[in-house]
C-alpha cells in the first residue's frame, strides 16, 4: 500500500484531538492514519472511494468507517480542536455555494439533504464563521436557494465575540436585534432600500476578507467545489474535516 498522505505536523495535531473522542481505538495508529489519509485524498480529488485500495486494505470498509464517524459528530469534534483557546475578538461571516453533481441527488428517505434549486441548479451552501485570524469557528450547510440571513443566529450560536461582520445578506432587523441583545457589535452595512440606515465600522468592515480567504483555501479541496455525497451528513463532515485541516496548518504557519 502507497505512502501516508497526511504530514507528521499534521497527523499529532490529529492524534492529540482524536485523543479526547470518547470510544476512539487508538491501539492501530498506523491503519488510523491510513484511514484519514484516505479521507483527505477522497476531499483533496474528489475521487470514488474504490480508487484508494492502494493506501488502505478495503476502500469500502473505509467509506464505509467515514460515514460513522460523520454520523457520531467525530469531525466536529476534530474542527473543535483544531481552533485556538481562546474564544474569536470578531467573528466573519459569510457563505459559498457549491454546485452538485446529478450523482448528489436521490438519497434514501427523500430528504432536502441541502440541496436546492437556484439559478447555477442545484446546489448546496457551505458556511463559515471565522475569527480575525483566519480561523474556522464553525461550519454549516444549506440548500443553494436559502437566504444566508436564516442560518446566522446558528453561526453564532455559543460564541460570544465582541463583533460580527457579514454582508448586506445579514441586513435584517431579527438578526441586530439578537446580536446586539446578546452584547455583540454589529458591523453589516445597510441595504439600499431601508428607511433607516444603519451605521457600521467601515473600517472593521474592510477586514472581512479572511472569511473570503477561508473560502478560497475550502475550495483548494475538490470536494468542496463539485458535490459528490448524497446526504448532508457526510457533505457537511467533509466541510468540517476541510476546516480543521486549515485551522491545523495555520496553526502551523504561526507556530511551527
Amino acid at each position: 500500500m502507497g505512502e501516508h498522505v497526511i504530514e507528521d505536523a499534521l497527523w499529532q495535531r490529529m492524534v492529540a484531538a482524536l485523543e479526547d473522542v470518547p470510544h476512539m481505538r487508538l491501539h492501530d495508529l498506523d491503519g488510523l492514519r491510513r484511514f484519514t489519509s484516505a479521507c483527505l485524498l477522497v476531499l483533496r480529488r474528489n475521487c470514488a472511494w474504490s480508487e484508494l485500495d492502494c493506501l488502505v486494505a478495503s476502500a469500502d470498509a473505509a467509506r464505509k468507517r467515514f460515514r460513522r464517524w460523520a454520523e457520531k459528530g467525530v469531525f466536529d469534534r476534530l474542527l473543535a480542536c483544531s481552533q485556538p483557546k481562546a474564544g474569536p475578538d470578531v467573528l466573519h461571516i459569510d457563505s459559498t455555494s457549491v454546485k452538485c453533481h446529478r450523482t448528489a441527488t436521490g438519497a434514501r428517505g427523500g430528504g432536502a439533504e441541502a440541496i436546492g434549486r437556484s439559478r447555477g441548479g442545484l446546489t448546496s451552501k457551505v458556511h463559515h464563521a471565522v475569527d480575525s485570524l483566519g480561523f474556522v469557528r464553525r461550519v454549516l450547510t444549506s440548500p443553494g436557494q436559502q437566504a444566508d440571513c436564516r442560518r446566522a443566529e446558528a453561526l453564532t450560536e455559543g460564541l460570544q465575540p465582541l463583533a460580527v461582520v457579514g454582508d448586506k445578506g445579514y441586513d435584517a432587523d431579527g438578526l441586530r436585534e439578537h446580536w446586539r441583545g446578546r452584547g455583540i457589535a454589529v458591523c453589516v452595512p445597510p441595504k439600499r432600500n431601508r428607511l433607516i440606515q444603519h451605521a457600521h465600522n467601515e473600517d472593521l468592515y474592510r477586514t472581512r476578507h479572511v472569511v473570503e480567504n477561508s473560502f478560497n483555501r475550502l475550495k483548494d479541496f475538490r470536494r468542496m467545489s463539485l458535490r459528490l455525497d448524497k446526504t448532508d451528513t457526510s457533505f457537511r463532515a467533509f466541510a468540517c474535516f476541510a476546516a480543521a485541516i486549515l485551522n491545523w496548518r495555520l496553526k502551523i504557519k504561526l507556530c511551527p
